[in-house]
């Protein structure tokens, strides 16, 4: 038989090495801590569970103690939008808001209806308020949009760290023709939190579905040197944290034979490509769990 030789090859649930090396350890070593985060705001643990592993920031204020007159409110829009009538849900909420209650989470969806109605949704073209049909889509357009930015900016300032303002208000440069604009929103949006009521928001008015992160390709890990002399083999499973730019942002070891091949698979997935989750056409944080398996062989 000839020396050792190491051949590699990619899989669709990850990285699958395969070397020749001494022979197996008589006993399994111990399962591996969890690797730390690489950034203290970016902790989170357990790391959630099920096909859809939504992450928000640690800091990323959750919205709780919504004032009944808000949620009524929203209530109310949903329903009306619903049951096709999404421009007197409009009026609603311009009615609260009105009445002197700036709640971001109102800002937030009378926004994204105008941005809608702006972006030629005729179901959602009010026929009362500060951007009422005017009988001409040349003029219509622009009051909508405009409606549509100042609520947006005005929700960005008591939601700073919320990434769907962000994206809703790069929708709004996008249809104004300000691509430049839009793109800088974007990449501004990618590095707050996502998810949360805002997402959910979205997800209703927009009819979003969920896409989960996927892998698109990487470097196989190298076989550390200890691990081979040792003759540790097996599958290491890590669920990694992603960004909305799909880098690898934190790596949690769920299962290995060792922590040696562990880390070396998680700095094999560090250099890997990976198409962020996003919801709808927004890439979003998200966990997607990977598997590589180290396997000792010999060529004749």
């Amino acid at each position: 038989m000839s020396g050792p030789v190491m051949a590699r090859t990619v899989g669709v649930a990850g990285l699958v090495v395969l070397a020749a090396c001494a022979p197996a350890p008589s006993s399994t070593p111990p399962r591996p801590p969890a690797s730390p985060a690489v950034a203290s705001d970016l902790t989170e643990i357990p790391v959630p569970e099920g096909p859809w592993r939504e992450h928000r920031l640690s800091g990323c204020a959750e919205d709780r103690d919504v004032p009944a007159n808000v949620e009524r409110a929203l209530g109310l829009c949903s329903e009306f939008f619903r049951d096709g009538s999404g421009s007197d849900g409009m009026i609603e909420l311009e009615m609260t808001l009105a009445s002197g209650e700036r709640h971001s989470l109102l800002l937030l969806t009378l926004g994204q209806l105008y941005l809608m109605a702006g972006q030629g949704v005729p179901a959602l073209l009010p026929s009362e308020g500060p951007a009422a049909d005017t009988g001409s889509w040349e003029r219509n357009r622009p009051r909508l949009l405009g409606r549509a930015r100042e609520l947006l900016e005005e929700a960005g300032r008591a939601r700073p760290d919320d990434a769907a303002v962000d994206y809703l208000l790069a929708d709004v440069a996008r249809a104004s023709g300000d691509l430049a604009g839009a793109e800088e929103l974007v990449a501004q949006g990618a590095a707050k939190c996502t998810g949360g009521r805002s997402f959910r928001i979205l997800r209703l008015y927009q009819e979003l579905n969920l896409y989960p992160a996927e892998f698109a390709g990487g470097p196989p890990p190298d076989y550390p040197e200890a691990a081979l002399r040792q003759g540790l083999a097996g599958a290491v499973v890590l669920d990694l944290l992603l960004d909305p730019l799909g880098r690898v942002r934190q790596v949690e070891a769920v299962e290995s034979p060792s922590s040696e091949l562990a880390a070396a698979a998680g700095a094999a997935f560090q250099r890997s490509r990976f198409a962020p989750s996003r919801v709808g056409k927004y890439a979003v944080w998200s966990w997607l769990r990977v598997t590589t398996n180290f396997s000792l062989t010999t060529e004749p």
